[in-house]
């Protein structure tokens, strides 16, 4: 499954390489977005994709922000 190795690579990262990775994740998303608009040329499960890999994103910040007020 590429959603696990995905996550688990996801895991490993830390919180400013989870940042970077969101926005870069975003900015993937906004791109695609406008290649739809544009040429009417895209593949509409990326859309899907790109929400779910924010989701986990956002998932693994809010996990690796909570650790670092416990540690504190």
């Amino acid at each position: 499954m590429k959603s696990r190795k995905e996550l688990e690579l996801l895991r490993t990262m830390s919180y400013g390489d989870l940042v970077k990775e969101l926005k870069n994740t975003r900015k993937e998303l906004f791109e695609n977005r406008m290649k739809m608009s544009i040429t009417g040329d895209f593949k509409p499960h990326l859309f899907s994709s790109f929400r779910k890999k924010i989701a986990r994103i956002k998932y693994l910040m809010s996990l690796k922000r909570s650790e670092l007020n416990e540690n504190k």
